[in-house]
This record gives C-alpha cells, sequence and structure tokens, in this order.
C-alpha cells in the first residue's frame, strides 16, 4: 500500500469513531481556558494511548516554561525542576525546537544525535523519569514561542507502534492548528530578549565548572567539541558537523579529558549536571 493510501485507511478508521470527534469538540471548546491542556491530552489519548504528558515552550537558549504535565512528584522534581535549570540544553526536542524545525510529530529518535541513546544524558538522566519511548507534537505559540506536547509511554508499555504514528500523523495537522490558536494566548509566554545563543550558554557553563575546579580553560574548538559530545553526538557525527576529520576529533576529546582531568563521558557529564543542578 502506498503512503497516501496508508493515510486514507487511518482517516477512514477515525472516521468510525463517534467519540474521538465528541472529544475533537471538546478541544475546541477549551481553546482559551486553562483546561486545554487536560483536553488536548484525553483527546490525543483516544487515538494513542501514552502514560504521561508534558508542554514545555521554548524561545531560543533562554529557561523553558513548562505549561502543563501530569507527572508524579519524583518524575516531575527530574523532568521539570531540574531540567529547566541546565539539562533542557542537551535534550533533542530542545535542540529541534530552537533550529526552526517545521511544525510538525516527531518522534524522539528522529531528532536525537546518532549517539544519543547512548550518551550519559539519557543514560544517567533521561530514564530516571522510566519513559521508553516519546514523541512530541512542534506547535507554534505567540512571538517566537515554540511549544512542544511531548507524550510518554513507560518501560511497562510497548514503544509507539507504526499504527500509532499514522493515526496521530494523520490528525496533526488538524490538532496542531487547534493546540496553536489556544497558545497563542497563553499570557505566560512574555517576548524575550536573548544575548547569548544556547551553544553560548552550554560553553559558559562548562568554563565555569572548569574554573570552579581550578583546571585549566578548553579552547573555542575543545568547547565546540564538549558540547557535541553532551548531546548525544558520535566522533564521526562531530567530525559532520564542525567539518574536522574524525581522527581530528578523537584528538580533542583526548585533551580535553587529560585537561579536565576525567577518562570516561560519565564524568563529563556528572561535573555539567553538578554546575547546572544544585545539590548533585
Amino acid at each position: 500500500m502506498t503512503k497516501n493510501g496508508v493515510e486514507a485507511a487511518s482517516g477512514r478508521r477515525l472516521l468510525s469513531q463517534p467519540e474521538w470527534f465528541a472529544g475533537l469538540g471538546d478541544l475546541i471548546s477549551q481553546v482559551g481556558s486553562h483546561d486545554f491542556p487536560d483536553a488536548f491530552a484525553a483527546t490525543v489519548q483516544r487515538l494513542a494511548p501514552f502514560d504521561y504528558t508534558v508542554s514545555f515552550a521554548y524561545s531560543g537558549p533562554g529557561i523553558p516554561v513548562c505549561l502543563h504535565h501530569t507527572f508524579g512528584p519524583k518524575q516531575f522534581d527530574i523532568h521539570v525542576k531540574e531540567y529547566e535549570i541546565g539539562p533542557y540544553l542537551l535534550d533533542p526536542f530542545y535542540k529541534a525546537a530552537t533550529n526552526s524545525i517545521p511544525s510538525g510529530l516527531y518522534r524522539l529518535g528522529d531528532v536525537a544525535p546518532d549517539q544519543f541513546y547512548k550518551s550519559e544524558y539519557y543514560k544517567s538522566y533521561y530514564v530516571q523519569t522510566g519513559p521508553v519511548d516519546e514523541i512530541g507534537f512542534f506547535i507554534p505559540g505567540k512571538d517566537n514561542w515554540i511549544i512542544v506536547t511531548s507524550l510518554m509511554r513507560a518501560p511497562s508499555q510497548p514503544g509507539f507502534s507504526a499504527h500509532d504514528l499514522r493515526t496521530l500523523r494523520t490528525v496533526e495537522p488538524l490538532v496542531r492548528r487547534i493546540a496553536e490558536m489556544h497558545w497563542r494566548t497563553e499570557e505566560r509566554l512574555k517576548t524575550a530578549s536573548h544575548v547569548e545563543d544556547d551553544k553560548e550558554v552550554l560553553r559558559r557553563t562548562v568554563q565555569e565548572a572548569l574554573k570552579a575546579r581550578d583546571m585549566p580553560a578548553l579552547t573555542p574548538r575543545e568547547l565546540q567539541v564538549v558540547g557535541l559530545v553532551l548531546e548525544g553526538h558520535s566522533s564521526e557525527s562531530i567530525a559532520s558537523v564542525l567539518g574536522i576529520s574524525a581522527g581530528t576529533v578523537r584528538i580533542h576529546r583526548k585533551n580535553i579529558y587529560a585537561k579536565m582531568r576525567i577518562s570516561s563521558q560519565r564524568e563529563l557529564f556528572s561535573i555539567f549536571v553538578r554546575t547546572t543542578i544544585p545539590g548533585t
């Protein structure tokens, strides 16, 4: 079956679900109200069940604004409170939102670096809250804000299936337009002025960590490499991004580790987290 045929089949299945249209009507009626995020979650839940959801608004390198979540206390501390302090800089959804990715529905793996699932950010931080799979609606908000509404499944559940994704992508243009109407009224999204980009914020954070530990400063190129390593890029991917050879990247990594007196990406990430999150 062709792509258009698959999408048409998904559309026909939706037509046989009257509860979906009832939910859609409820969603439209909640535009501009405080209950809209819950209505959005309930509407999407009818099509592809998930365990929890969170909506973050991004505008450049500024601290994200959490607009809605369904986390428990432990998950909230890690996925919202700690995330907003610094780890958001390494989040693939944040990177995609601030790099002008087109509006739409994306799986985390669609926008993540090639070694993201082997990175310390993923292994030591992200999985503390337990999601096994995550997809996100990228929705334009007021001014230059981008809202990412993530749907997450826990390890006890299977990942989102191809059918789930086809169904959600079938309705995505419609629910995105409705959500866009709502988020353009959100008063928490103030116009922000940025004096630093996200790369500069990350570089400054790393340099501050080195200074606090009486370690020598890194060169601008070494700071670029550190940022990309933390995000989950392999040496080959870093080489492609920076336009240098993979061998040169490995030399930079060796020099970085020597200067910082560390021997692993785990230690590098630990330094970053201790700098951004008080008490860690």
